[in-house]
């Protein structure tokens, strides 16, 4: 009985916070603002393709290739797609060509000739500035010369084929690629941040403000501290989740609308492509670490006498965030021993261990570990932050000594 009231006094107070938060207009007001720039980002491209014309493929530049040495054929030039060629013998003089090129009848012209020692020598002639034999067309006379020379080697045509046919490069990364390894890291890294950030703030506000009007000594006569503290971090947090839910679910219902323009873009594919088990593990590492920091971020409230020294007073606790969270990124471009020492010290187990899930191979156990560690770290969170937050909220114009705090999280009393 006892407990079935503690539980209806947890809910009034987490049903009343969230209400609070989400009914605010500047909650809904950023919400729906932020909403619509999702709509617009994902809408707004696909529109502009879709009216706008193609665009004229530039047009090709005419080339005479004059091949002195008679060893070449217009084939062999088939694939250079930047020029319209044209292949004559080489009897044109080098006066002649850049008649032809200044006249307008060639764009460019391309002698090929042979030294005493039977090497291919290329001279390119142009009339532009600082131009330069295209890289494709030095390829494809490369390419043809060494044909012509294998085969004047009798060289089966199957063999020469063979031997200028490019390899196929397959890229096998063990870390995964960038979209099934990288990707979900960073962004589960950047929603860490931004959650612990704008929402950390907001509970340790929301805390502080009650604390400041003295609305506590009226909220300590008619519910217990614990309640008071949890059900103000599951309200708030809970708000705060609702908003992030509702911008993801925009993002995802604009996509589908879109499918058709994003579906080609690898980044963007990749964001809503990823394998239900990754967003699982993203979704449970994501809530312990938020609930891991909020609790935290609670205490902090309780700790100060004002909302101005909030900034100053969660300083220390950011820091600490931002030393893992470079940490985690630099062991996501290099996975190693410094992700893995991150991924099991509790205040960074949330995200690094994530990373290290996503760009190498990570044991069930320590998997099974890191999730239980989280678990306990958030009641032990929240358990100091219910001890803090008893001593914090009755000491007015001061801040609790190290020690007041030290004997408050010793103390057993039960309230």
């Amino acid at each position: 009985m006892k407990n079935n009231a503690s539980l209806r006094q947890l809910y009034r107070v987490f049903s009343h916070e969230y209400w609070y938060v989400f009914s605010s207009k500047f909650f809904r007001a950023f919400t729906l603002l932020l909403l619509l720039g999702i709509f617009l980002l994902l809408t707004i491209p696909p529109i502009t393709a879709n009216k706008s014309t193609a665009a004229p493929s530039p047009t090709a530049k005419t080339l005479l290739i004059a091949d002195s040495t008679g060893m070449f054929e217009q084939a062999d030039f088939a694939s250079e797609p930047g020029y319209i060629i044209t292949l004559q013998d080489g009897s044109a003089t080098l006066d002649q060509l850049k008649t032809q090129i200044n006249g307008g009848m060639y764009d460019d012209a391309m002698i090929i000739c042979q030294d005493a020692q039977g090497k291919i020598c290329l001279n390119f002639v142009t009339k532009r500035s600082l131009s330069s034999l295209p890289e494709d067309l030095l390829t494809l006379a490369a390419a043809a010369n060494i044909r012509n020379v294998m085969a004047r080697h009798n060289v089966p045509p199957t063999a020469i084929t063979q031997a200028l046919t490019a390899p196929d490069l397959i890229v096998t990364e063990t870390s995964g690629s960038l979209m099934d390894g990288f990707l979900p890291s960073y962004i589960m890294v950047m929603l860490m941040f931004y959650s612990i950030i704008a929402y950390g703030m907001m509970i340790a506000t929301g805390v502080a403000q009650e604390k400041s009007s003295r609305a506590m000594e009226l909220l300590i006569t008619s519910a217990k501290t614990h309640n008071l503290i949890l059900g103000k971090i599951l309200g708030i947090g809970l708000a705060a989740l609702t908003q992030l839910a509702i911008w993801l679910a925009g993002m995802y219902i604009f996509f589908r609308i879109n499918f058709s323009y994003w579906q080609d873009d690898a980044v963007v594919s990749g964001i809503f492509g990823m394998p239900a088990v990754t967003i699982v593990h993203m979704l449970l590492f994501y809530l312990l670490g938020f609930f891991m920091y909020a609790a935290l971020y609670g205490a902090i409230g309780s700790l100060v006498s004002r909302t101005e020294e909030i900034q100053m007073a969660q300083l220390p606790l950011t820091l600490l965030f931002l030393i893992g969270l470079l940490a985690t990124i630099f062991g996501m471009i290099l996975p190693g021993p410094l992700l893995t020492v991150f991924s099991f010290i509790p205040l960074y187990t949330p995200m690094s261990m994530f990373a290290r899930i996503n760009t190498t191979y990570v044991p069930w156990w320590q998997i099974t570990l890191s999730l239980a560690l989280s678990v306990a770290t958030v009641v032990a969170f929240a358990w100091a932050a219910v001890k803090i937050y008893r001593i914090g909220v009755l000491m007015y114009g001061k801040t609790p000594s190290v020690k007041e705090m030290l004997r408050a999280l010793r103390d057993d009393t039960r309230y």
